[in-house]
C-alpha cells in the first residue's frame, strides 16, 4: 500500500511539473508573463545573436492574440532596460497592439535569467524567468524577418509622433 501511494504521489508530481513547464512556454516557445491583472499574457521571445526582443500578447489560454493599448512596453533585467515599440499586426483593432519590438546590445548573448516587464497598457510591473525565449528566438528566424525595415534601427524607432508609423 505504501509503495502504491508513493507511486501515485510521484506520478502526480511529475504531471504537475510537466504542466508547469508547458505553461511556461508560449506559442512560439517564449517565456510567458501574466499581464493586465492576469486577464491576458505576454510571450517574450529574444534573439541572443542580435539583441532583438518581441513581446506578443495573448488570451489566458495562449490561443488568440489579445491586443492591448498601443503604448510602449519596457523590458529589462537588473539596471538595463529597453523600450519595445508597438508594431500592430494587420488584425489588431485601431489603437491597440498585440506585438511589441525592440533591440538592445545588453540582450545579446542569452545569459540573462531574470527579467521584468512594465507598461501603462499592461498593468503593474511583472518579474519573470527569462529562460525559454532565448532558444525560441534562434528557432523562429522568420519572426525577426517579419519586422522588415524596423529591425535594428536604433533606440526610439517606432510609431511615435513623426516616426515611420505615424502618430499613436
Amino acid at each position: 500500500m505504501r509503495m502504491l501511494l508513493s507511486g501515485l504521489m510521484l506520478g502526480a508530481l511529475v504531471t504537475v511539473a510537466g504542466c508547469a513547464r508547458t505553461a511556461a512556454a508560449g506559442p512560439n516557445g517564449g517565456d510567458v508573463v501574466p499581464i493586465k491583472n492576469g486577464s491576458a499574457v505576454a510571450e517574450v521571445v529574444s534573439n541572443p545573436d542580435t539583441g532583438e526582443v518581441i513581446v506578443q500578447t495573448y488570451d489566458q489560454e495562449l490561443k488568440t492574440r489579445e491586443p492591448i493599448e498601443r503604448e510602449p512596453i519596457t523590458i529589462g533585467s537588473d539596471g538595463n532596460s529597453v523600450e519595445l515599440a508597438p508594431h500592430p499586426t494587420e488584425t489588431d483593432p485601431p489603437g491597440t497592439c498585440s506585438r511589441f519590438y525592440g533591440q538592445a546590445d545588453w540582450v545579446r548573448g542569452g545569459s540573462i535569467r531574470q527579467g521584468w516587464m512594465q507598461g501603462r497598457a499592461m498593468g503593474t510591473r511583472q518579474d519573470f524567468d527569462w529562460q525559454h525565449g532565448w532558444e525560441a528566438g534562434r528557432v523562429h528566424g522568420g519572426m525577426w524577418e517579419a519586422m522588415g525595415e524596423h529591425r535594428r534601427m536604433g533606440p526610439g524607432h517606432g510609431p511615435g509622433p513623426g516616426g515611420p508609423m505615424g502618430p499613436r
